[in-house]
């Protein structure tokens, strides 16, 4: 899902019609034409560091937020600058999710370790059933304004989640999905404006939404160059709520 932390990501039900002859049967035969259109399994399995620079603008924020993301297989890290020049750093080093900012050090137990891990997956796109019960193709249907495969499935922890999947690109359009913590709110994220970088497809537009609430994220730079695994160390004020 790889999606940000600090991003809002709900829901209009679209309904489903099933597939017509010729089209994709099976949820492995979409899966593996998205990964064919992001450039091949073998492309996206070479990434092992990508850094991300962009903007978040949208509800409730007077301004616009900026950031920058490291992420590493099952580790992330993102520094957050508020319109009000304060900063927030959010992180997760494959087992403990945090975050630091005006208010102190905060550990967020509310959402399961298994989501967390999903979200900071490099290489989601390679294995995504790994982290639903079910994962199965739902039929076919409009979505955001494209034609789209809709897969539908259960996650580890017991969220309903819907994906949808351009049918003449192969590209992901978005997801429809239940918050993944307690509350559990109907949430929708787009995924457009797919852009290359080093040879790389990046959706570089993101927006979310979740009831009357919206925020857009605009990826502006992303780049692949090594990043130090202490980039994702724990911070003396987290290490200290552990204890």
């Amino acid at each position: 899902m790889r999606a940000f932390p600090f991003l809002l990501l709900t829901s209009a039900f679209t309904a489903g019609i099933w597939a017509q002859p010729g089209e994709l049967k099976t949820a492995t035969a979409v899966l593996e034409r998205y990964q064919q259109a992001l450039g091949g399994a073998v492309s996206i399995s070479r990434i092992q560091s990508e850094t991300r620079h962009g903007e978040v603008e949208g509800s409730g924020i007077q301004g616009k937020i900026t950031f920058t993301s490291y992420n590493k297989p099952f580790k992330w890290l993102a520094k957050i600058h508020m319109p009000d020049g304060t900063e927030r750093v959010n992180g997760f080093d494959g087992a403990v999710s945090w975050s630091t900012g005006p208010k102190g050090a905060e550990i967020d137990t509310s959402i399961p370790v298994e989501s967390n891990r999903r979200d900071s997956d490099l290489h989601y796109a390679l294995h995504q059933p790994d982290y639903f019960q079910k994962l199965e193709l739902a039929g076919v249907t409009d979505f955001e304004g494209h034609r789209c495969y809709w897969l539908h499935g259960a996650t580890h922890w017991g969220k309903d989640n819907n994906q949808f999947y351009d049918i003449n690109t192969g590209l992901l359009v978005g997801y429809r999905f239940q918050s993944d913590d307690k509350s559990s709110v109907p949430t929708i994220a787009v995924f457009d404006d797919y852009r290359k970088f080093d040879g790389h497809l990046v959706a570089t537009k993101n927006i979310a939404r979740s009831g009357d609430q919206q925020q857009t994220t605009i990826f502006t730079e992303v780049s692949f160059e090594p990043i130090p695994d202490s980039v994702f160390d724990l911070p003396a004020a987290v290490k200290a709520l552990l204890k």
